[in-house]
């Protein structure tokens, strides 16, 4: 990727709260490598997700998250991608999220318990410095403007209390379950806003995304036939994180640090 390119993209992520980047050969063949490892988990298995309930689909999701982690290294994709991120962030030391998750959603229809995650920030599930984080999807098998993330347009500039208002509602996921352990949420947020808003879809064919914490997202509705399978991790600056918190899914450390050569 260009050294122009890479301006043009730096400077769209301040000033939109996101950017595409085009998904190029490198990046081709760390796609397929996720799409080869989920089909030989489905096909080793024998399993239909689309039949199963939604706490056997839960299940096999987290083991196949799993599997895809201990057969993946985030390292790759960074160092793959280093000038586009260095670029980013003017700095080569990131802390990153320790795994990718794996987002996998049953057509809508097909499912009345198993909800996309609803409009959020970053910092509504993590301390106040993740309003310097930013997350990245990557789109694996049938992702669609349709099904995509979306987001309310310049919203990682709007202000909580002006702008709108938070309420916590409970979900139908239980604390550190396989639904909770594959990124849903046991504890969601209704926003309230003090205007008109309209919501786009954060997808462009042939590319995947970087977006800041702050922008408003959540994931759109399956209306398709297919289960869409993404894949999704935060990243920030080093020097930004603060203390490494401990995710409340995995008991574990959030962060792990790279060092990008």
């Amino acid at each position: 990727m260009s050294i122009n390119l890479n301006k043009k993209l730096s400077k769209n992520l301040k000033e939109n709260g996101y950017i595409f980047v085009p998904i190029d050969k490198i990046n081709q063949i760390f796609i397929l490598k996720v799409k080869t490892i989920i089909r030989k988990y489905l096909y080793k298995n024998k399993i239909n997700l689309l039949k199963l309930d939604d706490k056997n689909f839960s299940k096999h999701i987290y083991k196949l998250q799993n599997y895809i982690n201990n057969n993946l290294k985030i390292e790759e994709f960074f160092e793959n991608n280093k000038n586009l991120f260095n670029k980013i962030l003017k700095n080569k030391n990131i802390a990153t999220q320790y795994y990718f998750y794996l987002r996998c959603f049953k057509p809508n229809k097909n499912s009345d318990n198993y909800k996309p995650i609803s409009l959020h920030r970053e910092t509504f599930q993590g301390p106040e410095f993740f309003k310097d984080i930013y997350n990245l999807w990557i789109p694996i098998l049938n992702c669609y403007k349709t099904n995509a993330v979306k987001f309310i347009e310049k919203s990682h500039k709007f202000k909580l209390g002006k702008d709108f208002d938070v309420q916590i509602k409970s979900t139908n996921i239980k604390k550190r379950s396989f639904g909770h352990k594959t990124g849903l949420l046991y504890q969601d947020r209704k926003l309230k806003f003090n205007k008109k808003i309209s919501y786009k879809l954060l997808f462009k064919k042939n590319n995947f995304v970087i977006f800041s914490g702050q922008l408003i997202h959540g994931n759109a509705k399956n209306y398709s036939k297919k289960i869409r399978f993404s894949i999704d991790l935060r990243f920030m600056k080093k020097k930004s994180m603060k203390f490494n918190p401990i995710q409340s899914s995995s008991g574990k450390k959030y962060f792990k640090l790279l060092k990008i050569k």
